[in-house]
């Protein structure tokens, strides 16, 4: 795996200029949107409604204009910075935006049920030429229908869901959560399993049906990663490994996408992606490690 530096200097040297010039073209566009919105208020207290009138078809001609850009603008940025970033990080990796992990994936991962569940941004490949790994945006969403028929969505989850095929079937269920609010309703009834690392008990609790094998499975070296992890990102995830499948989410909320009042090639946000891509092959490779050498 070719460090984070050296695939950001080579993806920036070919692509910077150019997405940057788009990029300020597109944000102009969104002052100009706030400078009608305020423009059109101060017209109504003074009654000149024409000129409201003329500000709003300005305001919608340019809008579909800027929101067709905008959509190339993004299918530019996966397909030049996105996809080559994805293949530099490890040659066996195939990126495609427009599919995305199926919902019955996600769902053996047992996080949470929901109502409306989208995906994109698919990651699939091979850990190490062995394993058989998928990850992808997800949003999960819980929708519900007041007495007068007014429907209102809420977010559940929205960020990085992955799976990683494990070296063989561990016949029992681990679950390791960091939200450890949510854990009594997600894991009533559920056995909690005291580990350990009292560091480790900081960020996380551990839940499954077998002390032994999770004790196994979940060695220092794999509380080590999880925990710097964990400590250098500040994001919170979670983990599910049942059977011979491990199943992990991010809370990073919407990603692969530039913004609009960022720079394209933002440091800071492709270091994050790397770090998450980074830690599933490391905490992955880790656990398959322990899963092998574990009599089960």
């Amino acid at each position: 795996m070719k460090s984070f530096n050296e695939i950001y200097e080579e993806i920036y040297r070919n692509n910077n200029d150019e997405l940057e010039s788009v990029r300020k073209e597109n944000s102009k566009k969104y002052i100009f949107f706030i400078a009608i919105v305020i423009a059109t208020f101060f017209l109504i207290l003074t009654r000149y409604r024409i000129y409201i009138f003329l500000l709003y078809i300005a305001f919608i001609i340019v809008f579909l204009k800027s929101k067709k850009k905008e959509r190339n603008y993004v299918s530019e940025f996966k397909e030049k910075v996105i996809k080559p970033f994805i293949k530099n990080i490890d040659s066996n990796l195939e990126y495609n935006p427009k599919s995305g992990i199926e919902p019955s994936l996600y769902i053996q991962g047992e996080f949470e049920g929901f109502d409306i569940y989208r995906s994109e941004d698919q990651i699939s490949g091979k850990l190490d030429g062995k394993y058989d790994l998928k990850m992808g945006e997800v949003l999960t969403e819980e929708e519900s229908v007041d007495s007068e028929g007014n429907r209102t969505t809420y977010t559940l989850f929205h960020g990085i869901f992955g799976f990683v095929e494990c070296a063989k079937n561990i016949t029992t269920k681990l679950k390791i959560h960091s939200d450890k609010g949510l854990l009594g309703k997600v894991f009533k009834g559920k056995t909690k399993i005291e580990m350990d690392s009292s560091e480790f008990e900081q960020y996380f609790d551990v839940y499954g049906e077998n002390k032994i094998i999770a004790m196994q499975i979940l060695t220092s070296e794999v509380m080590d990663i999880m925990i710097n992890f964990r400590q250098e990102s500040k994001i919170k995830y979670e983990l599910t490994i049942k059977n011979n499948s491990m199943y992990i989410r991010f809370h990073t909320g919407g990603v692969f996408e530039p913004k609009a009042f960022k720079n394209a090639l933002d440091y800071d946000t492709l270091k994050r992606y790397y770090d998450i891509i980074d830690f599933i092959f490391k905490v992955s490779r880790e656990i398959n490690k322990a899963i092998e050498n574990t009599d089960i």
